[in-house]
């Protein structure tokens, strides 16, 4: 039983399926509707199912390869990346509304990229410019959604 819960793929598999598990029971309270007219319902229940499928698959790799991927003992979670990731996704909720897109991408990325182990802050600058103009072109301009570019717009 132990070295079930030391299989990495095997738990990511089993949390997929209980997400997927859970957006798709919740989706059932909504309608589903039809692929060209969808209902509030279609979308998590379509994601819930993918997800689980997802999570099939990826805990079948794990099962299967169990032992060429043997955890060795004595490592345990890397808790950096994992509290980094979380507060910078909650900072760009947080940011969002106050300082505009623009500002709480960077301070996403900008976490984000501590996080990695391997820290290339040219590359890291690179993929704020991009996403910053990918975002505003997509959700600013092209969607026309009504949230601020910059602090002061």
């Amino acid at each position: 039983m132990n070295q079930y819960l030391k299989n990495k793929d095997l738990l990511a598999g089993l949390m997929f399926i209980a997400i997927g598990v859970i957006f798709t029971v919740g989706a059932y309270s909504y309608s589903m509707g039809t692929a060209a007219r969808m209902g509030p319902g279609y979308f998590p229940r379509i994601l819930g199912v993918l997800m689980a499928g997802l999570g099939v698959l990826i805990a079948g790799i794990g099962l299967k390869n169990q032992a060429k991927w043997a955890v060795t003992e004595g490592i345990g979670w890397t808790w950096k990346p994992v509290v980094l990731l979380t507060v910078a996704v909650v900072l760009f909720g947080f940011a969002l509304p106050k300082l505009g897109m623009l500002a709480a991408i960077i301070i996403l990325i900008g976490l984000s990229g501590f996080a990695a182990h391997d820290k290339e802050y040219r590359s890291l600058a690179m993929i704020m410019v991009i996403m910053c103009l990918f975002c505003a072109a997509v959700f600013i301009w092209g969607l026309k959604l009504q949230m601020k570019l910059f602090p002061w717009s």
